[in-house]
């Protein structure tokens, strides 16, 4: 049983929580591979499939939608989960309902074995000067909100929906 765990990421917390994922499906027993979207990993070579992405002004990032959209028939063939990493998604106002996700689910052919929307951060230096001045604008707050205990217990959660 071998996995793939792929991200995009923008800032680097998303690569964070792949990483934390991929650690996670090891300890339960899965082969994984962890690798960047702009690696170009081919998951046709794998039993089971989890994408991560960033989420940037309400859009997941466009080289994994891109990659989902470049490897749809292989996705829809095997599990396939997928998170998201965003600072909104540590507001409870907005738990549940993360419009970049929904979006980016109804582009596929076949839903996802699970989904998680998990916070990531809004750290300044992290973040280009244009995307800086409109979450300044927004008084979006800014920190780790990181939650990786919940992350590996995500991993943990999905491991036999990965297996099949």
């Amino acid at each position: 049983m071998t996995a793939l765990v792929a991200y995009a990421t923008h800032s680097g917390a998303t690569r964070t929580l792949a990483v934390t994922l991929a650690g996670s499906l090891r300890e339960a027993g899965l082969a994984c591979d962890l690798v960047d979207i702009a690696d170009g990993p081919d998951p046709a070579s794998y039993n089971a499939v989890v994408l991560g992405s960033g989420v940037r002004i309400e859009s997941i990032e466009k080289s994994a939608a891109s990659w989902a959209e470049t490897h749809a028939e292989v996705l829809a063939e095997r599990p396939f989960a997928f998170f998201s990493c965003s600072g909104s998604a540590s507001d409870p106002k907005k738990a549940g309902k993360q419009k970049a996700t929904d979006a980016f689910l109804a582009t596929l052919t076949r839903d996802p074995v699970a989904v998680a929307n998990f916070p990531g951060w809004v750290l300044m230096d992290r973040i280009p000067l244009h995307e800086r001045v409109l979450l300044k604008s927004m008084r979006t707050p800014t920190g780790d909100f990181r939650d990786l205990p919940a992350v590996a217990a995500w991993g943990r959660e999905i491991a036999p929906l990965l297996r099949g």
